[in-house]
C-alpha cells in the first residue's frame, strides 16, 4: 500500500469512527485496523492521534473556508445593498449546503465538527481559528455594508439562524437518503421536499436564502423604527 493511500485511508477511517463515537472513545489500534494499516503508520503520518484528529478536521474545513471566501470576493462590486445582502446570504447557504451534501463524507464532517463544537476539547481551536473566525470576519463586514441598520448582535443572530437551517436540511437529507441504519422516516421530518439531490439542494438554497433575506429586512425595519 502506497504512502498516499495509507494516509488517506487513515483519515477516512478515523473520520468515520470519530463521527460515530467521538475522539475519546476511539483507540488508535482500531483506526489502524480499520484502515488496514500498521499501528506505527499513525505516528509516521500524523505523529499521534491528536494530530490525526486535527487533520481530519482540517481537510473538511479548509477547502470550504477557501471556497466561501473566494465566492464572497465579488459581493462588494454589486450595485446596491439589497443585491449585496441577498448575495452574501445565498453564497453562505450554497457553499455550506453543497459541501455537506455533494462533498465526500459531508455527513461525517458535520457530525465530527458538531461533536467538537458541542463539547470543545481537542479540535475546537482549529475549527474556531481556521474556519469560524475567517468566515465570520468576512461575512460580518459584508453584512455591515449591506444591512447597516443591524448591529453586531443582530448580524450574529441572523447568521446563527441561517446556519441552523443549513444543518437541519443537510442532516435531513442524509438521514432520509444515505443512512440505512435509520428506519424509514426516522429523523427525516420533511421527506416530501424532493426525491433527487439536485432538486433538493436547489429548493433548499432558494428557501433558506429567501427566508433569511426576509428576516434580515424585518430586522432592518425594526432597527429603523
Amino acid at each position: 500500500m502506497s504512502e498516499v493511500t495509507t494516509r488517506g485511508r487513515l483519515l477516512d477511517e478515523a473520520e468515520r469512527l470519530f463521527a460515530d463515537r467521538g475522539y475519546d472513545e476511539v483507540p488508535v489500534r482500531e483506526i489502524a485496523a480499520a484502515a488496514d494499516a500498521n499501528l506505527a503508520a499513525i505516528n509516521y503520518h500524523f505523529q499521534g492521534k491528536e494530530n490525526l484528529y486535527n487533520e481530519v478536521l482540517r481537510r473538511r474545513i479548509v477547502p470550504k473556508r477557501d471556497k466561501m471566501i473566494a465566492a464572497l470576493g465579488g459581493v462588494d462590486q454589486l450595485d446596491d445593498t439589497a443585491n449585496r445582502l441577498e448575495a452574501v446570504l445565498r453564497i453562505f447557504v450554497t457553499v455550506h449546503l453543497e459541501d455537506a451534501l455533494l462533498g465526500p463524507g459531508g455527513a461525517r464532517g458535520i457530525r465530527v465538527i458538531s461533536r467538537e463544537m458541542s463539547d470543545p476539547r481537542h479540535g475546537a481551536r482549529i475549527i474556531l481559528h481556521e474556519l469560524i473566525e475567517p468566515l465570520r470576519e468576512r461575512v460580518m463586514v459584508l453584512l455591515a455594508n449591506s444591512a447597516p441598520e443591524l448591529d453586531q448582535r443582530g448580524r450574529m443572530l441572523l447568521m446563527g439562524s441561517v446556519m441552523g437551517q443549513i444543518i437541519h436540511f443537510a442532516m435531513n437529507w442524509h438521514n432520509m437518503k444515505t443512512n440505512p441504519s435509520h428506519p424509514a422516516g426516522a429523523c427525516a421530518p420533511l421527506p416530501a421536499i424532493a426525491d433527487d439531490l439536485e432538486t433538493y439542494i436547489t429548493v433548499v438554497i432558494e428557501h433558506v436564502t429567501r427566508f433569511a433575506v426576509a428576516g434580515a429586512e424585518a430586522m432592518r425595519k425594526e432597527a429603523r423604527s
